[in-house]
C-alpha cells in the first residue's frame, strides 16, 4: 500500500492554521491557496513588457512593486455572492490570492514604469535604464 509522503505535512499544516486562526480568531490562509498568475515577458529596445493573467480581482487589490531588479505581483480577491429561489438559498464564498516574484534581465527605472488593468489582464511597461557606452582612456 503506498502512501503519499507529503499527506502528513499537510495535515501538520492544517492543524497548525486551525491553532493560529483560533489564537488570533482570524482565518489564516495556506500556501495552497496562493495562486501564481501566468506571465508573459517581452522585451524592446527600450523597455521590459510583463503581462500577467489575473482574472476576477479589482484593479484596487492589485500590487506591483519593483526592488534590486525583482518585480513583485500581488493581488486579493474576495466575493459573496447569495442567490434565493422558492425551496432554497445558495450562498457561494470566494476567496483568493495571487503572488508572483519575477526577476527582471536588465536594470528597469521603477519610477518611470506602468501598469494598466483590463479584462483580467495586468499590463506592466518598465523602462530599461540607460546604459552609457564606456569612455576610452588612452594609456600613457
Amino acid at each position: 500500500m503506498w502512501r503519499d509522503p507529503f499527506e502528513e505535512l499537510r495535515r501538520l499544516e492544517r492543524r497548525l492554521n486551525r491553532i493560529f486562526g483560533e489564537l488570533w480568531e482570524r482565518p489564516v490562509i495556506s500556501y495552497a491557496d496562493i495562486r501564481e498568475p501566468f506571465v508573459d515577458i517581452q522585451e524592446t529596445d527600450k523597455e521590459i513588457i510583463v503581462t500577467a493573467e489575473i482574472p476576477g480581482v479589482e484593479k484596487e487589490n492589485i500590487k506591483v512593486n519593483v526592488y534590486n531588479n525583482t518585480l513583485e505581483i500581488s493581488a486579493s480577491e474576495s466575493r459573496e455572492e447569495e442567490k434565493k429561489k422558492r425551496g432554497y438559498i445558495r450562498r457561494e464564498r470566494k476567496v483568493g490570492r495571487f503572488y508572483r516574484t519575477i526577476t527582471l534581465p536588465y536594470e528597469v527605472s521603477p519610477e518611470k514604469a506602468k501598469a494598466t488593468y483590463k479584462n483580467g489582464i495586468l499590463e506592466i511597461r518598465l523602462p530599461k535604464v540607460e546604459v552609457e557606452e564606456g569612455t576610452i582612456i588612452k594609456v600613457e
